[in-house]
């Protein structure tokens, strides 16, 4: 099994810009290998909906970037570092972590070809396997499946972390 670059962000709103980026980068048996957190001031959200719903799990997150530009200069730099020879694993990731990558790369932190190839959308993988493609959560749950202590939904390293943990389980299972 190749390596995997699982990572997640937290968007002012669905389509706004990433307040909080979460990314592990997992060796081919399953160890953690490399951490990037970022996470902007409270200040920087004005979706109501997230204020209530997301701020809430991200209490943990120490708070490390002063403006978003700053923020996904630091993720990019650890994209490129880390993407190598890896599976770069996102759940459900239109539109929060493809804006990421386009961001960055009009931004100019990477190239034309610095895009992952492919981006493995765990959710694709979970309907193939006839399983709810919504849920990494209930997936991992249902096959009693073990993820780090990251906290729960929505703070990104944890959902950087089911998503990597349910990608591996499911290419684990594949018959060819």
């Amino acid at each position: 099994m190749k390596k995997v670059f699982s990572f997640d962000a937290e968007t002012n709103g669905l389509w706004g810009q990433a307040f909080a980026i979460g990314a592990l980068v997992y060796d081919e048996n399953g160890v953690e290998i490399a951490r990037f957190v970022g996470r902007l001031p409270e200040t920087e959200v004005k979706d109501e909906w997230v204020r209530a719903n997301v701020l809430p799990q991200l209490t943990a997150v120490p708070v490390t970037h002063t403006d978003y530009a700053s923020l996904l200069a630091d993720f990019a730099k650890f994209y490129l570092a880390n993407k190598a020879d890896a599976d770069i694993v996102v759940h459900m990731g239109v539109p929060v972590e493809s804006k990421l990558l386009i961001d960055m790369h009009s931004s100019g932190l990477i190239g034309d070809w610095d895009g992952p190839y492919p981006l493995c959308d765990v959710a694709g993988n979970l309907q193939q396997a006839g399983e709810d493609p919504t849920s990494v959560d209930g997936y991992v749950r249902k096959h009693g499946l073990e993820v780090p202590e990251f906290g729960t939904t929505h703070n990104p390293l944890y959902d950087s972390a089911v998503a990597a943990v349910a990608y591996r389980h499911l290419l684990s299972r594949r018959t060819v």
